[in-house]
């Protein structure tokens, strides 16, 4: 049996909502079109749901396809629908996957300043945030593409989301088959659960599609990071000399910000390092990165983040010292325990 509600997202509008109204009258399902409420804010939280406007064309149906506007927060969706891990469809359009996955665009942009939707890159991230959220990744308009493309892109979307059944699609109406099934690892995860760095940083990275050019790999280090040297290294890893990094995530220590665990977000060329809250703080206290990549050249890219962590006399030095090093990094609002402020792209 399908679940319900089913939700169908992706950053190619056009290809989106032509498969949601396609899902929706193979299943003869209700279709609902989700967008963010005019003058409201596109991002929510559980304890403030995401306000949103519905039209849909019966009001009385009980089970739904929504279509999710790409400004919808997807990751919260559930939450205003009252369907706890309802499965996400999410349309890839094969043609430009990877260009999505490095679009330095804004989200929206109308956002106002300090919303993360006008953060350079933001297309990016909601790319790779749909995809890791996925149940089901559909790649539509893959017919021209070559074999060995079709190879690259699926494994790809399959490192980023190990969980998610990951297929070319031929329609709404075959991809039933798929909704209906389980995982390919039989388990029913919440949407963060469901990333690839995640499953990295657990040790349990074991991607459904593979190909030898697309990889993973994991960072782990208990010295902080030297800020300048981490500008350069940052800027070195994306000059694609060790390969393309299309995504990396997880968490890190600056030794100019002593005591505070960072979270580390990149896709594409956008960077993001945010403090975390205080509760994390007894529990990770590491540099522990997951990357996933194209023709990754595993050793020099640890030789990269290995030159940017401090010196043994640095280390020796202490916090007091380390408050003297240079930091261009973007500054960092107070942090509370009920508040993750989010910094604007390095």
């Amino acid at each position: 049996m399908l679940p319900s509600p089913l939700i169908v997202a992706g950053v190619c509008s056009s290809e989106r909502r032509i498969y949601a109204a396609g899902l929706a009258a193979a299943t003869r399902r209700g279709l609902l079109r989700v967008a963010p409420s005019r003058g409201q804010s596109m991002q929510s939280t559980p304890s403030e749901p995401l306000p949103v406007k519905i039209t849909h064309d019966r009001r009385d149906v009980e089970r739904f396809v929504i279509d999710a506007d790409i400004e919808v927060d997807v990751l919260h969706l559930d939450v205003v629908m009252r369907a706890p891990s309802a499965p996400i469809v999410c349309v890839v359009d094969a043609r430009h996957m990877l260009d999505d996955l490095r679009n330095p665009a804004p989200l929206s942009d109308t956002a106002a300043a300090g919303d993360p939707d006008g953060d350079v890159g933001g297309r990016a991230r909601r790319a790779v945030t749909l995809l890791e959220a996925a149940s089901l990744i559909c790649l539509v308009r893959w017919e021209r593409a070559e074999t060995a493309e079709l190879s690259l892109l699926m494994a790809l979307a399959s490192h980023l989301a190990p969980r998610a059944r990951v297929r070319l699609s031929r329609g709404p109406a075959e991809d039933l088959q798929a909704l209906a099934g389980s995982s390919p690892h039989g388990d029913e995860s919440t949407t963060l659960e469901r990333s690839g760095w995640v499953h990295a940083l657990n040790d349990e990275h074991d991607p459904y599609m593979t190909d030898p050019r697309v990889s993973t790999l994991r960072y782990e280090r208990l010295r902080p990071f030297h800020p300048t040297r981490l500008t350069c290294a940052l800027d070195e890893i994306d000059s694609g000399r060790h390969g393309t990094v299309m995504r990396s995530a997880g968490f890190c220590r600056l030794a100019t910000r002593a005591g505070i665990l960072a979270r580390w977000d990149q896709v594409g060329s956008a960077m993001w390092i945010d403090p975390q809250d205080a509760s994390m703080e007894a529990s990770l206290t590491a540099q522990d990165l997951a990357l996933t990549g194209i023709d990754l050249i595993h050793r020099t890219i640890m030789s990269t983040l290995d030159a940017a962590l401090l010196s043994d006399a640095e280390l020796e030095a202490g916090p007091a010292g380390w408050a003297r090093f240079d930091d261009p990094l973007p500054e960092w609002p107070r942090v509370t325990d009920d508040s993750v402020p989010r910094d604007p792209p390095i």
